[in-house]
């Protein structure tokens, strides 16, 4: 084949839009999934290697096949006295080490993008892709930005399509390497999409409602509180007064208008005014757990011994199920010794007290003389609203695991009869769901059967559990101690803090090392 002159096809149609022409490939060597290009280029070899650095990506566009090739070079060589065959006046001549990205193919103005390698033809063109051009062959024109990666010097924003959360996606990364900043990113970003009816958290760390408030995000917050450490019922006012002292603790400093509403199907709930105009809209529903309803849905976590018990009480004596005092008062009965022997009694007393002295159970308020159980709504109710957060992180320890697992399960059970639109749920640090087989297994479950009905996770955590990481499409690594599995990735995975590498369908490549924008 003649060899075409450098100068004839700088300015050639419709190739400067793809970046800037480096030379003309002379000849090409394939080595397995390495390409070792001999390119002639009218540039310095300093002009060539300040582009051609290893790690950066080349472009070889050969006409006879109409295909593209994209390469991340790894190695450059120069010949300073090439042969003959391929010597020309004036030309820099260099060998070009490339392993092979993807091949693009054009059909009357459409591509079509393949892991399968065309070895190009002398005379092909060597571009060095421009930032448009990279974002194109590696897929990154999606409606979700994730953050941006640096790629030949651009920062190049990394972004996918929302469609690709129907998979789900998996946040893996140790403590303070960026997983709730990203996550939050991801939700700010998926609020302003129409396409989802509800986007729902699970927030295990307070961090969110300020995060999203203060960011223009109108949010509904379930906020369970440990009213009953009292020991009594209290009046609105003292209500309203916990609310405020509760919302300094999720960091809202400022002085804030609080206006309060009571209805039958919602109770009580404030909705709290900021000063500042770009702020959005809080609703907080203060709530508490209401025993029945956890203790029906939380038996299968239980003690074996207590599970025994609490089933036999449900057959027995069903009232006593209906509040922790009942409970209780259900325990002392002499008579239950008859069925039951002591030792699981206590075990079953012990867990009692526990919940008693929580305060989260049962809570009573006073409204006009009037006594009214706030635990007898459902936490359920505020998901006709678009973004909920169920703030939890001050759940103590030895509840906090078992009421976030049946409150996801419930979530899940009501989306279900909704079968209205696409939903996200958010579980943040899912790491306390993982060390027992039977939570894991239950969010398992979910995850599958919310896939079927329209409901897709964001599961953020620092455990790596390959039955979790296999049920999601999208998954992100972000800094860990040791890698817990090979991924297929020609990245590094030697991360710094907010570093992130996204595996996804939706992408054209195998992976793509990214940060946090």
């Amino acid at each position: 084949m003649q060899r075409r002159d450098i100068n004839s096809v700088i300015n050639e149609a419709g190739i400067n839009r793809l970046g800037d022409v480096l030379g003309i490939v002379e000849r090409s060597v394939n080595e397995g999934n390495r390409l070792i290009l001999t390119v002639g280029s009218r540039l310095s070899y300093n002009d060539i290697i300040s582009r051609l650095f290893i790690g950066s990506y080349v472009l070889v566009i050969d006409s006879t096949t109409n295909s593209e090739v994209m390469l991340k070079v790894s190695k450059i060589e120069n010949i300073p006295n090439p042969p003959p065959s391929i010597g020309g006046l004036d030309s820099t001549y260099v060998k070009v080490f490339g392993d092979f990205v993807i091949t693009r193919t054009g059909n009357n103005g459409t591509y079509r993008y393949s892991s399968l390698l065309i070895i190009p033809a002398s005379g092909s063109l060597l571009l060095y892709p421009n930032d448009e051009t990279i974002r194109d062959f590696f897929g990154l024109r999606g409606n979700l930005p994730i953050g941006k990666a640096m790629i030949n010097g651009f920062s190049v924003p990394v972004a996918i399509d929302s469609k690709a959360l129907d998979k789900g996606m998996l946040i893996i990364g140790q403590p303070g390497c960026g997983k709730s900043l990203l996550t939050k990113g991801i939700i700010k970003e998926l609020y302003a999409i129409s396409d989802y009816r509800n986007i729902v958290i699970i927030d295990r760390t307070g961090e969110y409602t300020k995060y999203l408030v203060e960011r223009g995000l109108n949010v509904s917050l379930l906020l369970p509180l440990d009213l009953m450490r009292l020991g009594r019922s209290i009046d609105i006012d003292e209500l309203r007064r916990y609310v405020i002292d509760k919302l300094r603790v999720l960091g809202f400093r400022s002085k804030v208008k609080v206006k309060m509403s009571l209805s039958k199907d919602d109770g009580v709930e404030f909705n709290v005014y900021f000063p500042k105009r770009e702020f959005g809209s809080l609703s907080v529903f203060p709530s508490s757990i209401r025993f029945r309803w956890f203790i029906e849905r939380a038996i299968n976590y239980l003690d074996p011994e207590v599970k025994y018990i609490v089933t036999t009480l449900m057959m027995e004596n069903d009232k006593s199920l209906n509040t922790v005092q009942n409970f209780m008062n259900a325990l002392r009965n002499p008579e239950l010794l008859n069925l039951l022997n002591k030792s699981s009694i206590n075990k079953a007393m012990d867990l009692a007290y526990l919940l008693r002295n929580s305060g989260y159970f049962d809570a009573v308020i006073n409204v006009g003389g009037e006594n009214i159980d706030i635990s007898i709504y459902s936490p359920m109710r505020l998901l006709r609203n678009k973004l909920v957060i169920f703030d939890i992180h001050e759940l103590p320890e030895y509840l906090l695991n078992v009421y976030e697992v049946v409150l996801v399960e419930d979530i899940i059970r009501w989306l279900m009869g909704l079968r209205n639109g696409k939903v996200i749920i958010v579980v943040d640090n899912a790491e306390g769901l993982m060390g027992s087989s039977d939570m894991l297994s239950t969010l398992i479950n979910n995850v599958r059967i919310g896939r079927i009905y329209g409901v897709s996770f964001i599961i953020a955590t620092r455990t790596f559990s390959r039955k979790l990481y296999r049920e999601f499409g999208n998954v992100v690594f972000m800094r860990m101690s040791n890698s817990p599995l090979r991924i297929n990735c020609n990245e590094t995975t030697n991360l710094l803090n907010n570093e992130f590498i996204l595996l996804s369908p939706w992408l054209n490549i195998d992976c793509i090392k990214g940060s946090i924008a």
